[in-house]
């Protein structure tokens, strides 16, 4: 009976095996896309497609071995940061002056609005003012319309 148990052990943990080495290349993936490669190509650590490259390598092995010792994800980006700097993140915290990387879009986005919707109403007030404030009498181009039409002998 306990060679049974010990096959049936054996045999689940084979099973899930692959799974579980699954999971950990999905993780090296998710933490890899945290980081820059920092081979000068200014990719992305995770899909680095920079030939012979020769630093991705090493630094998704890195990476492997911070996640088999069982660091977590910020423990882990945390020590490329302090091996490498804070150009390593793929992402700048948000925090301190690395805070006007998150906000500058907005604020930029904001004054463009806010430029745009000045500079239309600028205009419509001055197309306003130059409108004319009479009817067009529109009879003298119908009937310039209707002798063009009258001259016109269509070509087949």
């Amino acid at each position: 009976m306990l060679k049974k148990c010990r096959k049936a052990a054996l045999l689940l943990l084979l099973a899930t095996a692959p799974l579980s080495l699954a999971a950990d290349r999905e993780r090296v993936k998710e933490v890899a896309s945290s980081l820059m490669c920092i081979c000068g190509c200014n990719q992305v650590l995770g899909v680095c497609n920079h030939i012979n490259c020769p630093t991705s390598g090493g630094m998704m092995t890195e990476v492997e071995k911070e996640i088999d010792s069982g660091k977590s994800d910020k423990a882990v980006l945390d020590h490329f940061v302090g091996k490498f700097g804070l150009s390593v993140l793929s992402a700048p915290p948000a925090s301190g002056f690395n805070l006007t990387a998150w906000l500058m879009p907005f604020a930029a986005l904001l004054a463009g609005a806010i430029a745009a919707v000045y500079f239309l109403r600028r205009f419509r007030a001055r197309w306003v003012e130059t409108a004319p404030t009479t009817p067009v009498d529109t009879a003298k181009y119908q009937r310039q319309i209707e002798e063009e039409l009258q001259k016109y002998t269509p070509e087949d």
